[in-house]
């Protein structure tokens, strides 16, 4: 009897181990993982990455945690995020390099000390969202990076130093900024790219534009960015592996490349390889700009690939670099061709963006009939441009014949309409109007500026300002070297030119070739104590407080900044814009004449509620607060401007 006892021990001991031992390598089931149905969403606005997923019945006793994972694209193992207790998982700082660079998301459960197979993710199915960044004034500031703030003493503007005046650009009430490029470039002003897909080393890292872009997205402003796809930078990748190679090139067709002479040689250069190769290539704007080849459908996709790449990184939307460009072999043809390029790139981006995304094409034409090629893409309105600086003092029917061309129904939403003055590529209006139009008459030229600025402002769509225009900030175009430099030169914080921030990259630059300050400070047409700064107009009459008071009234009176505008008058010096939204109408009235004055009915029910004279010796805008109460004729002296609202 003993000895049964003792064989069934020995053959209980036995089993028990070997179920021991197999337990060691046994691997939960599938259908007994306890994930199932993972649903994830990337907030690109504030890197967030939620993830959650449905578990299966457990026990009291199940010890039950979760492994959340992620498999980069050409890696063939996962990496582990993070850990979870429950069936959601979140992490607040996931980059938007680090999403773009995953395949899969996966989980794995361990449950009482023994892992489930891993649950996959594609990263395709994770819903992409944004936040709620609504437009408020309407307004779009453009902003130049290398000139703005500098944050680590280099004298260069960085993404930091955009951070530095967040308040700033929320005191001054725009919600949008299209910066300049800031991909990694050749030349200073970045329209040569060489690396789509990284940041401009100058300024900063791409985890530094990632939060740039995460912190004025928390803080209501849209970020446009300038996307520079017309052509490369001469030493991109693409570029010098097709010059080394030629045809055995995967990006030879990227461009347009041939290994013989063109019979016309116009726009076209060459470059000699290492084998002694003599090979041709077409570039429009300069031998270090090639184009690229739309007639190729990878270039396309590629430039989809950038555009997935950006809206990751969190952008609201895209700025077209020279778009009447895309095809053609000189600077007026191939237009039509060009716009079915630029018409597919925006539907992409709305597919994408939806029809909130601020997508304009920069088409450098005043033709109404060349900018309406493009629709229903907007452009910007090289026409009201052309025509408001050529007729800086008035003209009959000024406005007609530069918004009429626009039918609001031919595209979406409110931001179909791009009107400007000042540009990167253009002299700066406040030059021309001081400098060549008033002779040095400082004053009479600054009330001109303003008048013209309240005209911009007035306008519906999304009206569009030049960094430093807030100041006044002066220059000209050169028609040799520096060339345009002397248009994009540091934004100027202090009467001393000297501060915390201030940038002074321009200075070499100017080395051996300009006298005077622009030595010390870099800045050859602003002068120390000039008035032309930040910190000299915080107070009083002053252009920047102009702009920030006619910018915040589109902020304060929807109607100013969304409504339909109807031009109610546009001759004889007058010029009368009626603009409705919803229940409420604003009237604003400008006279640009400098010497007379013309009148205008009140309709009863307007209150009176800003004004700006400029007339004779005045220089004073102000809030104001005065009911109509009966139809009331009104006189607009010569350079004022007044503003009614109805609600």
């Amino acid at each position: 009897m003993k000895k049964n006892t003792a064989n069934f021990s020995f053959i209980f001991i036995v089993l028990m181990l070997i179920f021991s031992l197999s337990s060691c390598f046994y691997t939960i089931r599938e259908e007994e993982s306890f994930v199932k149905n993972i649903k994830a969403s990337y907030n690109t606005d504030t890197n967030e990455l939620r993830i959650n997923w449905d578990v299966g019945t457990l026990n009291t006793n199940t010890d039950i945690k979760y492994y959340v994972l992620k498999k980069l694209k050409n890696e063939n193992q996962y990496r582990k995020i993070g850990e979870a207790n429950g069936k959601f998982f979140g992490l607040n700082n996931f980059s938007g390099k680090d999403f773009w660079n995953i395949e899969k998301i996966g989980i794995k459960a361990i449950v009482n000390g023994k892992e489930s197979e891993i649950i996959e993710i594609s990263k395709e199915s994770i819903d992409l969202i944004s936040l709620d960044v609504p437009l408020t004034s309407s307004t779009m500031y453009t902003l130049f990076i290398r000139s703005f703030y500098d944050t680590n003493g280099d004298g260069v503007g960085d993404f930091n130093g955009v951070l530095q005046k967040v308040n700033y650009l929320k005191s001054l009430g725009i919600d949008t900024v299209w910066f300049l490029p800031f991909n990694k470039s050749k030349s200073y002003h970045g329209y040569d790219v060489e690396d789509y897909y990284d940041a401009e080393p100058d300024y900063g890292t791409l985890e530094d534009l990632d939060n740039m872009i995460k912190v004025l997205n928390e803080n209501g402003i849209k970020v446009v960015m300038d996307l520079v796809i017309n052509h490369t930078s001469d030493t991109h990748p693409w570029f010098l592996d097709a010059i080394e190679k030629t045809k055995n090139s995967p990006y030879w067709n990227y461009y347009i490349m041939s290994l013989q002479q063109p019979s016309n040689t116009n726009h076209w250069h060459y470059k000699i390889n290492s084998k002694g190769q003599k090979v041709w290539y077409f570039g429009l704007f300069d031998s270090s700009m090639p184009d690229l080849n739309y007639a190729n459908p990878e270039v396309l996709n590629e430039v989809k690939k950038i555009i997935d790449f950006w809206i990751t990184m969190g952008v609201d939307g895209f700025r077209l670099d020279a778009a009447k460009h895309y095809y053609g072999w000189d600077w007026n043809d191939g237009i039509d061709s060009s716009t079915s390029v630029a018409k597919a790139i925006e539907n992409y981006v709305r597919t994408k963006l939806g029809n909130d995304a601020i997508v304009v094409s920069e088409v450098y034409d005043g033709s109404p009939d060349v900018l309406t090629k493009f629709t229903p893409m907007p452009v910007f309105n090289f026409t009201f441009m052309y025509n408001i600086r050529q007729n800086y003092e008035e003209r009959d029917y000024l406005l007609h014949d530069s918004i009429n061309w626009i039918n609001p129904s031919s595209y979406y939403l409110n931001t179909y309409h791009f009107p400007f003055i000042d540009s990167h590529d253009l002299n700066r209006s406040i030059s021309e109007l001081v400098d060549s139009k008033y002779s040095g008459d400082v004053q009479s030229a600054t009330k001109q500026y303003l008048l013209l600025n309240a005209l911009l402002l007035s306008l519906n769509g999304m009206p569009t300002i030049y960094y430093g225009d807030e100041i006044g900030l002066r220059g000209w175009k050169w028609n040799s070297y520096p060339w345009d430099l002397p248009v994009r030169e540091p934004m100027q914080w202090y009467a001393t030119q000297n501060g915390s921030g201030q940038t002074y990259w321009t200075k070499s630059f100017y080395t051996g070739i300009i006298n005077g300050n622009a030595k010390n400070d870099g800045a050859i047409y602003d002068d120390p104590n000039d008035g032309i700064s930040v910190e000299e107009q915080e107070s009083g009459y002053t252009i920047l407080n102009f702009f920030r008071e006619f910018i915040n009234l589109r902020k304060t009176y929807p109607a100013l900044a969304f409504g339909n505008a109807t031009i109610e008058r546009d001759w004889k010096n007058l010029y009368v814009l009626k603009k409705s939204y919803g229940s409420q109408e604003v009237f604003v009235l400008i006279n640009l004449d400098p010497t007379y004055s013309n009148n205008y009915e009140i309709p009863a029910g307007y209150t009176w509620i800003w004004y700006a004279f400029f007339n004779e010796s005045s220089f004073e805008f102000s809030p104001k607060n005065i009911q109509i109460f009966q139809n009331t004729q009104w006189i607009i002296n010569s350079r004022q401007v007044y503003v009614f609202v109805k609600q």
